[in-house]
């Protein structure tokens, strides 16, 4: 089956209703026919602006954690201070992960931007 998309059709609106469909599009990070596309299908678009900040916090944790694995094998012990580091990048991931939630529970559109 091809991808190549060869059919066109066409759409009255509003000089209004275009810029709110193309608003929407836009904050849904697509072009106008691909969000079209995903209405029809009754598809959910969820945007999660947090989710960057959330890979960067895992990496940081990440990287703790292998510093603490270096230091624990080469002096048997690890410090309280490289712990409570951890547990604070910890924290901050649930608190990202708790407003990416928020936001998809919270969105009373079928379509969650």
């Amino acid at each position: 089956m091809s991808r190549t998309k060869t059919i066109q059709v066409a759409l009255r609106l509003t000089p209004l209703e275009k810029e709110k469909l193309s608003a929407k599009a836009a904050e849904a990070r697509m072009n106008m026919s691909q969000y079209l596309l995903a209405l029809s299908e009754q598809k959910k678009i969820i945007v999660a602006d947090e989710l960057p900040e959330l890979c960067r916090q895992i990496i940081r944790i990440g990287t703790n954690v292998n510093q603490i694995t270096a230091v624990a094998n080469t002096h048997k012990s690890v410090s309280e201070k490289q712990l409570d580091i951890v547990n604070l990048n910890l924290i901050e991931i649930q608190n990202l992960l708790g407003k990416l939630i928020d936001t998809i529970k919270n969105s009373d559109d079928e379509i969650k931007v």
